[in-house]
């Protein structure tokens, strides 16, 4: 397969009204969808979308772990390139890199997401070798220092509310998409950290089913906005806010 094909994938598109919201500036569950369509879209050029991998393999690709940092959100029918390419491998999670540009050059956002190949069905976490069939395999594994951060958000912090999965949040594999959590936490973020956000991390360690409900608590720690969603005694997801 052809280096550069497989090394970095470009795309150019203007902001739609439909993702921007009272500041007429892309909201943040929005370019997510974007980092989730991009990675597809590259996917699909290296033969290995979502429904070749599901059906050649009986495989997925499941997100891990999101981080975004924020220099600005794009404005509604601003046009902007989004360039990814495969980090390396971290364990058995593999590393991608997402950079939103201005048509000038300038960098608004910068994504780093994890992933790991998991059966289509059972949802068990597959070797990551498993990837080889589909003809490429990023072999360069990622310094322990350049790796997602971890954190865990303690038991205990202020109740901030709960938030009911609905059908129209579920993806093709019948759980909560993780672009939605992007959503869930910018709405239970508080206005001024919201505002002045940075740099979030969201870690998604189980999924959300249709009816289930999500208890979000949260607060300031260590000089950042930690928030967690639990159901039914599982911690669904981390999220971090800077």
């Amino acid at each position: 397969m052809n280096e550069e094909t497989v090394r970095e994938y470009a795309r150019s598109l203007a902001v739609p009204v439909y993702d921007v919201g009272p500041s007429d500036t892309l909201k943040f569950g929005s370019a997510l969808r974007l980092v989730q369509e991009t990675s597809e879209q590259h996917l699909g050029v290296l033969n290995a979308g979502y429904e070749t991998m599901r059906e050649k393999a009986g495989i997925v690709f499941f997100i891990i772990s999101t981080r975004v940092k924020i220099s600005r959100f794009p404005e509604h029918g601003e046009r902007i390139v989004i360039k990814t390419h495969p980090r390396g491998r971290g364990g058995a999670q593999f590393y991608r890199d997402f950079l939103f540009y201005e048509e000038s050059g300038k960098l608004l956002l910068d994504v780093m997401q994890t992933t790991v190949l998991a059966d289509a069905e059972t949802h068990k976490v597959q070797r990551p070798q498993a990837l080889k069939q589909f003809g490429f395999y990023p072999d360069n594994v990622i310094e322990p220092e350049e790796r997602m951060e971890r954190f865990s958000v303690p038991d205990g912090m202020e109740s901030l509310g709960d938030r009911r999965v609905f059908h129209s949040d579920l993806d093709a594999n019948g759980h909560m998409n993780n672009t939605v959590y992007g959503d869930i936490v910018w709405d239970f973020l508080p206005p001024a950290v919201r505002r002045s956000a940075r740099k979030i991390q969201i870690n998604y360690l189980s999924e959300m089913e249709e009816g289930g409900v999500l208890t979000l608590t949260g607060g300031e720690s260590g000089g950042k906005f930690l928030l967690r969603g639990d159901c039914g005694g599982a911690v669904s997801f981390t999220a971090s806010a800077e």
